[in-house]
């Protein structure tokens, strides 16, 4: 009887070669780029390893190491700050750029698009190149702009200060993904049906409640999108502050970010333990705030219907 259900079972293998032979090429690169230094970075979590000698297993000691660095725990207040401050401008523009174009742009949307998304085309290191034009210490045209206001030469170095260099991270952040969601809310306001606007002015429905009543409700999963999204990037962030930082993190480790700490520590002190163990946090990071985004949506949904 296990004879007779093995040969089945060797038939239905051979019967189905041609499809395994077919996607065994994308599972063996699932495998080794993807499920594999997944599964290495939890093993190096629990070493010291330095990439060439063997790994010594130290337990937790990656973790804590991490929580008692000065400027972990400053990447993670820079982070938080960048993030929540792009995460909040940016969407915001986005919705009124899109509610705007959606409502009194009757033809060339499509021309509009294309404009909201050339900021994408462009190289982090190039834009961060001309935001230091502009904020350059000798002869930056902000400092320049200014000069000419006050009638007394400025220079004022812009890059090099504590406070100034996480909104300059988070302007270029608004910059280059404002017009990503852009086009994702405007995707989202061309769903809805016309139908229920023009009932809604016909009984007199002023435009900012039918925008509060009806587009922002309506709107919710595409907000929830964006939040969720620009969360993953903000948690994860490296190429702005690092080409605006020149990779030095800033005065004072002002703009060093989790990710830029994350690539210091891992591929420059070549602590490959922790900064597995920072790679973790982050992923810890972004799960807690998707389950507790998630949980305020659905009550947020809830207490609406």
């Amino acid at each position: 009887m296990a004879g007779s259900h093995a040969g089945k079972n060797l038939h239905r293998l051979r019967r189905h070669n041609a499809f395994y032979l077919a996607v065994a090429p994308f599972l063996l690169i699932f495998l080794v780029f993807s499920i594999f230094p997944v599964l290495f970075s939890v093993y190096l979590g629990f070493n010291r390893w330095d990439g060439f000698s063997d790994p010594q297993w130290v337990g937790l000691e990656n973790y804590a190491r991490a929580l008692r660095d000065p400027v972990f725990q400053k990447a993670i207040w820079n982070t938080a700050y960048v993030w929540l401050w792009s995460t909040t401008l940016t969407i915001a523009l986005a919705l009124v750029i899109a509610v705007l174009v959606n409502d009194h742009v009757a033809f060339g949307k499509s021309y509009f698009r294309m404009v909201f998304l050339l900021p994408l085309l462009v190289a982090p290191a190039i834009a961060a190149i001309v935001l230091r034009v502009f904020f350059s210490a000798n002869g930056g045209i902000v400092n320049l702009l200014a000069g000419a206001v006050t009638g007394t030469p400025s220079y004022f170095d812009w890059l090099g200060s504590e406070f100034w260099i996480k909104p300059l991270v988070v302007l270029l952040v608004i910059w280059r993904w404002t017009g990503w969601y852009i086009i994702i809310f405007m995707a989202a306001l061309q769903s809805i049906p016309r139908d229920i606007y023009e009932a809604a002015r016909m009984d007199g429905v002023g435009r900012w409640a039918i925008f509060s009543r009806i587009t922002l409700p309506l709107l919710l999963p595409a907000i929830a999108f964006a939040t969720i999204t620009s969360t993953l990037g903000g948690l994860q962030m490296f190429d702005e502050p690092y080409v605006l930082t020149q990779g030095l993190g800033g005065t004072n480790n002002a703009a060093t970010t989790l990710g830029m700490y994350l690539f210091a520590t891992a591929f420059t002190r070549l602590d490959f333990g922790v900064g597995s163990a920072v790679s973790w946090y982050i992923f810890a990071a972004v799960v807690l705030f998707t389950l507790v985004y998630q949980a305020g949506l659905r009550r947020l949904r809830g207490a609406a219907s």
